[in-house]
């Protein structure tokens, strides 16, 4: 499931499935002049980042090693399949090691759980999208971060892959200057307000002056 809603995620944005094995896709997004690859290959098992690259590297196709930029334009999205999230911390070396490594593609292991993917049955990457706009959820997920939940899984997603562009909601702009009113207006301080707009920086010292007559007047006897 995790596979499919990545393999959504990319064609969504753009890139096109050149090449399959049973583990690994190969995807290519071009741009005018701006080219861009990324793998998708499921690790079943962790390995040094040595023989994760030499894995990879054999089953490449010759239409990407013959593109001048291709290792240096290759994302390489590794999804691993954890039986418990608490596995981890027992992995967590291992997972580094792979993502910080330098040579040959920039490394993202995307590590998931049975409870994880239980909680995205039947979904596409359409409702992840859904999800990681959802202001209720988000509050959930910031009081219980380690829930296994569609808001965890979808926020684990856009945060281990950051080419892909995260939705947002045009809304309305409210000026600036109405903000400020009802600020000002919520603690009392109109008259300070008025005050202040009133006077400009060309008379700063009258700007004090009425500022400090102000709080004496206001100050009780």
């Amino acid at each position: 499931m995790i596979n499919k809603i990545i393999d959504e995620a990319l064609i969504t944005h753009k890139f096109k499935k050149e090449h399959e094995t049973d583990l690994t896709s190969f995807y290519i997004r071009e741009s005018g002049s701006a080219i861009r690859f990324a793998i998708l290959h499921k690790l079943d098992e962790l390995s040094s980042p040595a023989e994760l690259n030499a894995a990879i590297n054999q089953s490449i196709p010759d239409s990407f090693l013959s593109h001048p930029t291709f290792k240096k334009n290759c994302d390489l999205i590794c999804i691993h399949h954890l039986n418990k999230l608490a596995e981890f911390k027992n992995h967590e070396e291992q997972i580094f090691a792979i993502e910080e490594d330098p040579h040959f593609f920039k490394k993202y292991i995307f590590y998931y759980s049975d409870t994880e993917e239980a909680a995205i049955q039947n979904y596409s990457y359409e409702k992840l999208v859904t999800t990681i706009s959802d202001k209720g959820q988000f509050s959930s997920y910031k009081n219980d971060p380690l829930a296994a939940t569609q808001y965890s899984v979808a926020a684990k997603i856009f945060i281990k892959l950051p080419f892909l562009e995260l939705p947002f909601t045009r809304g309305e702009l409210v000026s600036l200057r109405l903000q400020a009113g009802e600020a000002v207006t919520e603690e009392g301080l109109d008259a300070t307000y008025a005050t202040i707009q009133k006077l400009t920086t060309n008379n700063v010292d009258e700007l004090i002056k009425e500022l400090i007559d102000n709080e004496l007047e206001n100050r009780p006897n």
